[in-house]
Order: structure tokens, then C-alpha cells, then sequence
């Protein structure tokens, strides 16, 4: 049975199931944290236009990646419960129709590949609401003063994100600045919850 893992045809999405079972091994034995692949998925790019875009939500991208719960659950999660029917669904198939060939396997793997996106959308869906407690829990802390990095352009008028960490807790919040604009990758400083339930408001940290 094991030699079925390791055809040609099966190589890819064992390797990459092996991968997943070695980073949950790691994260159970305390040698990675739980977040540590948590990065972030979101293109951006600020086009100097009459409205300003970003080049993720061009094509309704982000609207796609939060279908799918991604952004609302770590990415490790939402890759395990992808991986896992992705892997079984290609070896299925490929020993199903005797397939043992790379290139046609690879064909397979590609083809199951929306399919284990839905698959994977019904098995995260409840740790959505997990997360979602887990980050409102921390939101209620007191994270005034607390410093962070724009993930999307912000200014007074225009509500933009920023990443913020909170203890072992990493927050994605929507932020506002009191006065000029703020760009991505910039240091910021959350001084005023008074909106929270809309927007944090932040101002500009220089680092010297």
C-alpha cells in the first residue's frame, strides 16, 4: 500500500502531505510556533490613479481568498484541511484509472484542485467562529499604544488594515490615521479605540 504513495503519479501531493504531518509533529513538540507560516496572502500594491486599487482585489481576488476562509483562519489550517482530501482524492483517482505516470498525475492533482478548495471551505468553516472569539477576545485587551505594520493603505477619510501584536496574539484590524495617510509596510501605533467597532485610529511611527 505504501508503494502507492510513491508512484510517480502520487509523488507531489504525498510529499506535500508529508510536509503537513512533519509541521503539526514540530508545532506538538514545541520546536515551531503555530503561526509561523501564517503570512500574508494579500497582494498589494497602491496604483496612483483617480481611485486608488489594489492590485489584490483586481479580478475580485480578495473576495475569492475570503470565500474560501483564508484570511479568517491561519493558513497552516486552512492548508492541512486542503491538503488532506487533495492527497487522498489524487491517489483515489490516479488507482482508480491505474495511473502511474508523473505528467498525467500532475494533470489529476490539478483538476482536484477546485474541487478539494470547496471541500476545504466545508471542513474550516466552524474554526471560523473559533478564530473569529479568539480575536475578538484579544481585541477587548488594551492594545492602545501598541505598535503594528499597514498591510493596506489607510488615511482620515479611507479605512485601510493593519497587523498588530498582542502578547503571543497577532491581530488584523481595520485602522484609520488622524490626520494624512499611512502605506503598507509602514509602522504604526494605535492611539484611539473610541470606533473600534469600525476602526482603530493610528498615527505614523519614524524609526530611526
Amino acid at each position: 500500500m505504501i508503494e502507492i504513495f510513491f508512484l510517480p503519479s502520487n509523488l507531489i501531493p504525498t510529499i506535500l502531505f508529508l510536509v503537513i504531518v512533519l509541521y503539526w509533529i514540530t508545532v506538538l513538540l514545541g520546536a515551531l510556533d503555530f503561526d509561523v507560516f501564517d503570512f500574508d496572502l494579500d497582494i498589494d500594491t497602491d496604483v496612483d490613479t483617480d481611485m486608488e486599487m489594489d492590485s489584490s482585489n483586481v479580478f475580485g481576488l480578495n473576495k475569492i481568498l475570503t470565500f474560501f476562509n483564508l484570511g479568517k483562519i491561519p493558513f497552516m489550517v486552512f492548508l492541512t484541511f486542503l491538503t488532506i482530501p487533495w492527497w487522498f482524492g489524487t491517489i483515489l483517482v490516479n488507482n482508480i484509472l491505474g495511473i502511474e505516470s508523473f505528467l498525467l498525475g500532475l494533470l489529476i492533482l490539478i483538476a482536484l484542485l477546485i474541487p478539494c478548495l470547496f471541500v476545504a471551505k466545508i471542513l474550516t468553516t466552524p474554526f471560523v467562529k473559533i478564530f473569529a472569539a479568539l480575536d475578538k477576545g484579544n481585541e477587548q485587551r488594551d492594545i492602545l499604544g501598541v505598535v503594528g505594520t499597514v498591510r493596506y493603505t489607510a488615511s482620515n477619510e479611507k479605512t485601510g488594515q493593519g497587523e498588530f501584536q498582542l502578547d503571543d496574539a497577532f491581530l488584523t484590524l481595520n485602522i484609520r490615521t488622524k490626520k494624512g495617510m499611512v502605506n503598507r509596510g509602514d509602522s504604526v501605533m494605535i492611539i484611539s479605540d473610541k470606533n473600534k467597532d469600525e476602526y482603530y485610529l493610528v498615527e505614523l511611527q519614524i524609526i530611526i
